[in-house]
């Protein structure tokens, strides 16, 4: 997508300036340690992220999550088990492009990291996996949903956050069953997604889920995340008359689709994001009051009973003047995923570090979720998605119910025009 559809102030930086001016964030140290250096005194950890290019914005907001947590954690001493050892980032751009994935992948592992963080894309996760997994290194991934992405017998990829299939089927069904309950029931959907590995993985759970939930998938549009404009998709989908219309993208081309469902009076009982990158960030909400009051998304998301969570919120809103969006919680949990594994292996060899990993069962989180555990696959196995809705100026928890904040607002009258 081109960068006039973005805000100016997350106008995407350029690779070589990124890459000598991000030392200076914080107390965060980005560059190769001096060869004098005990090892046992720091941690190398990678990340890879689009932290130029389409998908900047969305990144920066998760790499914003890694430093905080990063910063936490040295500033409280370290990780005790490794005598207090400091974690040092290195960063690496993907661009989103795969072939920049696998180069920088390969390098930040030559450069000794423990593990790697990312890379936000699951186009480019599918790919960077192989690197990984043949240099023997601890990979979370970040933000990375698509379903195929941990297939293949995989021993070195771990994904906290829910996978496309519980990501689809859970929020369709919440709609449904609220629909259910308000008297509106849901029979013809429409879902239009991003044709990368990461839209098309929704699409078809929510084109498999159809007949086991009860309901006709009537329009299901791919489009390619760079369009400017979204107007004969979304004639197309008006004119199948849905109740409910999915959106799977990313945050620029979420924004045009709904400003389009606006003008164009779509008809649906409501407008609902997939692992959406744009329907519950806190920017494009604040931006845009009157477009995304009562907007859903299904999405991962912080738990807004817990008193560390809103913590954690008031030093992110400290450090960046901003509030902490879904990306940064993301960005920000997967370290502590990380932290707790390196406190238990008390070790920085990538072996055991992994069997650290897969062993996870850590309780103390901010998630919508139980604690955090991994299967054979590298899935957390109680991973779940929150139902947002957009209410006030605010995404709050509509669903599930041990997280409610409130109820839900359904049907949605603006969206029927």
């Amino acid at each position: 997508m081109s960068s006039d559809q973005r805000d100016p102030v997350a106008t995407p930086i350029g690779r070589r300036r990124f890459l000598t001016t991000m030392g200076a964030a914080s107390a965060v140290a980005l560059a190769a340690p001096a060869r004098g250096r005990a090892q046992a005194r720091e941690v190398k950890v990678g990340y890879i992220l689009p932290v130029t290019g389409p998908l900047a914005f969305e990144a920066q907001l998760a790499l914003n999550g890694l430093l905080l947590a990063v910063d936490e954690i040295n500033g409280a001493g370290g990780i005790k088990s490794l005598g207090g050892a400091k974690i040092t980032l290195l960063p690496g751009d993907t661009q989103n492009k795969v072939e920049l994935g696998n180069s920088e992948a390969a390098r930040l592992i030559d450069q000794g990291v423990t593990a790697l963080i990312g890379p936000f894309s699951s186009l480019v996760a599918f790919s960077v996996r192989q690197v990984t997994e043949k240099n023997k290194t601890p990979f979370l991934l970040l933000a990375t949903v698509a379903d195929n992405v941990l297939e293949g017998g995989l021993h070195y990829c771990f994904r906290m956050q829910p996978n496309a299939r519980a990501m689809a089927t859970l929020t369709v069904g919440n709609m449904i069953e609220m629909a259910k309950s308000a008297g509106t029931p849901i029979k013809r959907v429409a879902i239009m997604h991003e044709d990368g590995n990461f839209g098309t993985t929704m699409g078809n759970h929510v084109e498999a889920f159809a007949g086991k939930m009860g309901y006709e998938l009537v329009q299901r549009v791919p489009y390619n995340l760079r369009s400017p404009d979204f107007t004969a998709e979304l004639s197309k989908v008006k004119a199948a008359r849905p109740d409910l219309l999915l959106i799977s993208g990313y945050y620029g081309d979420s924004k045009i689709i709904a400003e389009t469902a606006a003008k164009l009076r779509i008809g649906v009982h409501a407008l609902v994001g997939l692992a959406n990158a744009a329907y519950s960030n806190p920017k494009f909400i604040a931006e845009n009051r009157e477009l995304t009051d009562q907007l859903f998304d299904g999405n991962y998301w912080h738990n807004p009973q817990s008193p560390r969570a809103r913590a954690v919120f008031e030093a992110y809103q400290k450090r960046y003047s901003a509030t902490m969006s879904n990306h940064g919680v993301q960005g920000y949990q997967v370290v502590f995923v990380l932290k707790d594994a390196l406190e238990r292996a008390a070790s920085t060899d990538r072996e055991k570090v992994r069997e650290a990993i897969a062993k996870t069962n850590l309780a103390d989180h901010i998630l919508t979720q139980d604690a955090i555990r991994f299967d054979d696959a590298g899935e957390n196995v109680n991973a779940t998605p929150a139902l947002l809705q957009v209410q006030s100026g605010k995404p709050v928890v509509v669903g599930p119910a041990r997280f409610v904040e409130a109820k839900p607002v359904f049907p949605v009258p603006k969206w029927k025009g």
